[in-house]
């Protein structure tokens, strides 16, 4: 399974995937790293893959 992180600050329609540095996507091979990242987030949602 994979997982990735969506910052949904400001409401769904500016919803967008968290990325790196780079703008790359960040994906995650397990639940808990995505929960940590999205506790980094001002409105982050985990979603599977």
């Amino acid at each position: 399974m994979s997982f990735i992180v969506i910052e949904m600050h400001g409401g769904a329609a500016y919803a967008i995937i968290a990325t790196d540095t780079d703008g790359n996507n960040l994906v995650f091979e397990n639940r808990e790293e995505a929960e940590k990242e999205a506790g980094d987030c001002q409105d982050g949602l985990v979603v599977e893959l």
